[in-house]
This record gives structure tokens, C-alpha cells and sequence, in this order.
């Protein structure tokens, strides 16, 4: 007989509670993931903060918290999770009534990409551990990392001197009554721009700056075309850092930078692209357009902009190409570019063991580490 009251009363309980998880597990409670940041560089740290917050009365004894982003987020702690394609989590809490629960995970970003976790799947148990109620809720949350940073002042030395041919070419008229100061000599620089006197009395040579009628700017233009197909995401990868780097190189020193690539996003849709700009957040809104490619229109879409570009040259412009591609079809056009008084320097990354043959004089070699990671 007590042993009936006993399955009975037991029986009762849980019927009671299963009504009420039913009924209140979702009430007051609010779920978030957060990035500490908007972008970060590749290879720097950030974090991904969640928040669990259960404002009732009726406790959560097993939640479950899963959400899964790309594996190019490297997180620093593994527990509960699992790594595929994705970085698959599953955080496990037992929250109590009214309280308030915030965990946040430290990751580095070890490839460029625009990352975004845009669901999350919550799993919650009844207090008898019998009944599971689950549902999927929408987050969109995303963080950018940037292309790798990589050391370009060999090729900024000679954008300089392309910049200071440029400049002697135009001859522009200059008001020394709006004189903006001094700076240090840079190659290229034309000599009657030298202060001789200043340059005197330092021991150093100074070159004189005006306000011109125009100043000089750098257009970028990048191709994310190659022929070769020997690992060709390697050699565009380092294609789109060598945009992203002389693009911040070029901004650190106050020059006016746009930029242009035959770049699809992951959907197949062309990207717009950045304006000009001379601040240094506008390295920010290069980055990001950068960040954003994960395909190509193809060679031809690029020879399209290099025809566009020919017919309204701007010959106070630098025309800063970037392509592993360098065949005849491209520079029979940077040839016309460079007939029509325009200022032309080609990047060609390359793989050692494929060679370089640099045609033009305007044509530098980058050499690709083949096998790095």
C-alpha cells in the first residue's frame, strides 16, 4: 500500500513538473553571443562572450548551449566541443532560478574570412531528466579577420620612386604661399623641390611640400586570376595580403588610396568596391572588401577594368597592379596605359620553381613561399 502512495505521489510530481517545463521553460529567458570585436588582424586574439539569463522562478537543471563557426576561429579552450569542418560547441550548465550566466571563450583568427555564427541550438531537461525540449534561435553574429599583414617596403621603395617620376612628370603647378612644411628626402623626389637651406643648416637633406593643384594618388587593382594550377589559393591568398599591406603602407603615409578587384563573395555576387580615401580608417574599409572575396569574376572581368581605366586615365594616379597573371592580353594593356603617360608598377607573385621573367620594366617578382602554412 505505501509503496502505491509512493509511486503515486512520484508519479503526480512528475506529471506537475513536466507541465510546467513544458509550459515555462522558454519564459524570461535570453541567450546571446557576442565578438569583442567588429575585425581583428589574422593572427590576433579576440573573444566570444555568451550570456545565458533564466528570469523565472522554475530552475534549468540541464542546459544545453551548442553553436558551431568556422574552424579558422581557433579557440584556446577545446572542452566540449568538437572540430570538423566547424568548431562545433556544446556547453553544458545548470542554472538556477533568476540567474545570470556569461562565459567568455578566447580564440585567434588563423585565416581571412568574414566568420558569423548565425544559429545557436538550445536543448533544456525536465528536473526528472526524462523530458528534453529543444529549440533553434537565429543569432547572426560576425567578426572579420583580416588579410595577413606582410612586409612590403621593398616594393614601397619603388612605389616612392614611381611617385616622385610621377610627380617631376606633371610638373604641377604649386603655390609657395600655401607651403605645408618640410619632410625628410625620399628617392625619386625631383630636386627643386630640396630646401637647400634648411637642408644646410640640419645636415639632412629636406624637401620642400605645397599645396598642389593636385596631389598624387595610388589606385590599386588587383587580378585573383593565375595560370597556374599548382596550389593557386595559395598564391591569390598572398595576392589579396600584398593589396591589403601596400594599401596600410600607402595610408600610413597620408597618400590617396582606392582599390578594385575581379573578387566574387562566397554567394557569387561582385563586391563594391572601395572609393578613395587618405585616412586610415579607410584601411579598414579596404580590409573588409578584401576580407569579403571568396572567388573571381575571371581574367577577363580584370581586362575589362584595365580597358575602362585607359579610356579615363588619371596621370596624377599610380596604377599599383597585383596579379600572379602576367601574359600578353594584361600587358599589351598596361603597355597602353603606360603610352598614355600613366604610371604603372605590376606585382607578380610567383612560385620559385615556376620562375619569374620580368618583360616590362614596370613588372617586379614577389616570390611565394610554396608550402608555408
Amino acid at each position: 500500500m505505501h509503496l502505491i502512495l509512493i509511486v503515486s505521489l512520484i508519479g503526480i510530481i512528475y506529471f506537475i513538473q513536466e507541465r510546467l517545463y513544458r509550459k515555462y521553460w522558454k519564459k524570461g529567458l535570453r541567450t546571446g553571443l557576442t565578438f569583442s570585436r567588429e575585425y581583428m588582424e589574422c593572427g590576433e586574439e579576440a573573444e566570444l562572450a555568451l550570456e545565458i539569463e533564466n528570469d523565472k522562478a522554475l530552475p534549468l537543471p540541464v542546459f544545453h548551449y551548442k553553436f558551431s563557426v568556422d574552424r579558422a576561429l581557433r579557440f584556446r579552450d577545446m572542452e566540449n566541443s568538437v572540430v570538423t569542418d566547424f568548431y562545433h560547441r556544446n556547453d553544458v550548465f545548470s542554472i538556477l532560478g533568476h540567474q545570470k550566466i556569461r562565459r567568455t571563450l578566447e580564440f585567434s583568427g588563423s585565416e581571412r574570412g568574414h566568420f558569423r555564427v548565425e544559429s545557436v541550438n538550445i536543448m533544456v531537461r525536465d528536473f526528472f531528466m526524462l523530458r528534453l525540449f529543444a529549440m533553434n534561435k537565429k543569432e547572426d553574429v560576425g567578426i572579420y579577420v583580416f588579410p595577413k599583414k606582410i612586409d612590403v617596403e621593398r616594393l614601397m621603395s619603388l612605389t616612392r620612386g614611381r611617385v616622385g617620376e610621377m610627380t617631376a612628370r606633371r610638373s604641377l603647378i604649386e603655390d609657395p604661399l600655401t607651403f605645408r612644411g618640410l619632410r625628410d628626402y625620399q628617392s625619386g623626389d625631383p630636386y627643386h623641390a630640396i630646401n637647400w637651406k634648411q637642408s644646410a643648416r640640419t645636415g639632412e637633406w629636406k624637401v620642400n611640400l605645397y599645396e598642389a593643384t593636385q596631389d598624387a594618388q595610388v589606385r590599386i587593382l588587383l587580378n585573383l586570376d593565375t595560370d597556374s594550377m599548382i596550389r593557386a589559393d595559395r598564391l591569390l591568398e598572398e595576392a589579396i595580403s600584398l593589396a591589403s599591406s601596400l594599401a596600410r603602407a600607402h595610408l600610413q603615409k597620408k597618400e590617396r588610396v582606392s582599390a578594385w578587384a575581379n573578387g566574387l563573395t562566397e554567394e557569387g555576387d561582385t563586391l563594391d568596391a572601395p572609393g578613395l580615401g587618405s585616412e586610415l580608417s579607410h584601411g579598414i574599409t579596404i580590409d573588409k572588401y578584401l576580407t569579403m572575396i571568396r572567388g573571381s569574376e575571371g581574367k577577363d572581368a580584370f581586362l575589362g577594368i584595365l580597358d575602362s581605366e585607359i579610356t579615363s586615365i588619371n596621370r596624377n594616379t599610380l596604377y599599383l597592379v597585383v596579379s600572379p597573371y602576367y601574359k600578353e592580353d594584361l600587358l599589351q594593356r598596361l603597355d597602353r596605359l603606360q603610352k598614355e603617360d600613366a604610371t604603372v608598377l605590376c606585382v607578380v607573385p610567383y612560385y620559385r620553381r615556376l620562375g619569374f621573367t620580368p618583360r616590362r620594366s614596370y613588372l617586379v617578382g614577389w616570390e611565394v613561399n610554396e608550402f608555408a602554412d
